[in-house]
Parts: structure tokens; sequence; C-alpha cells
């Protein structure tokens, strides 16, 4: 009766085993895409590599994308933009020294409490922006 129940258990792992393998192949194959789920994506990004095939074909044709007038208008108000923030800058810059020279405050812990980000704090530097315009500006003083 032993050996009966032993070989019995034993079998019982077996099959236990050879159930998990087909239930981990059965998930395999429904993980698989079908043939028409195949074939519908297949359209799908044979359609988005001919609309990039044709925008590359244009560009490389020599189409100019943006006119010469409205790039330096761009460029003009991005140069505006940027000197503007640079005088903002400086001026909070001197108005929170004045507000801050004699409080007793933490400054950190009275800018939290106001609620106030320098452009450090989130990311942003000045700097980066300035370098970008001094660079346009270098190439408006070659092409003129």
């Amino acid at each position: 009766m032993k050996k009966a129940n032993t070989r019995l258990q034993e079998e019982l792992v077996e099959q236990k085993k050879a159930v998990s393998e087909v239930e981990s192949e059965v998930r395999g194959l429904q993980s698989n895409l079908t043939l028409a789920e195949i074939k519908s994506k297949e359209a799908k990004l044979q359609s988005e590599v001919q609309e990039m095939e044709e925008k590359i074909n244009k560009l490389r044709s020599g189409v100019i994308l943006v006119k010469p007038e409205d790039k330096k208008i761009i460029e003009d108000s991005f140069s505006e933009k940027v000197n503007q923030w640079r005088k903002r800058k400086r001026m909070f810059k001197e108005l929170w020294d004045n507000i801050t020279e004699n409080n007793p405050k933490d400054q950190k812990g009275f800018k939290e409490e106001l609620g106030i980000e320098y452009d450090e704090d989130v990311g942003v530097n000045l700097q980066s922006y300035t370098d970008m315009l001094a660079s346009l500006n270098k190439r408006r003083k070659i092409t003129r």
C-alpha cells in the first residue's frame, strides 16, 4: 500500500510538472500575435515607412522649410526674450538681496515659504541660452 501511495504521489508530481509545462507553453503561444494582427501591423508600419521616405526625399531635395524672413523674426524674438530674462533675473537678484539682507530667517527656508524657485532649482540655465544666442549671432555675421 505504501509503495502504491509513493508511486501515485510521484505520478502526481510528474503530472503537475507536465501540466505546468503545457500551461507555460499555452501562455507563450497566447502572447504571440495572430496572423491578422501581424498583417495589420505590417500594413501600418509600411505606411509609416512610406511617409518617412517622402519626408526624407523632400528634405534631400533642398526644399526650404523655413523662410529666411521668418527665421530672422524668430531669432530676433528669441534674442529679445533672453535679454528680458537676463534683466529680470538681475532685478530679482538685487531685490532679493535687499529683502534678505537684514532678515534673520534662513534664506532657503524663507524662499521655500514664499514658493520662490531659482532657475537652477528647476534645471534651467540662462548661460546655455546665452551661449545659443551667441552662436546665432556668429552665424548671422558669417552669412552677411
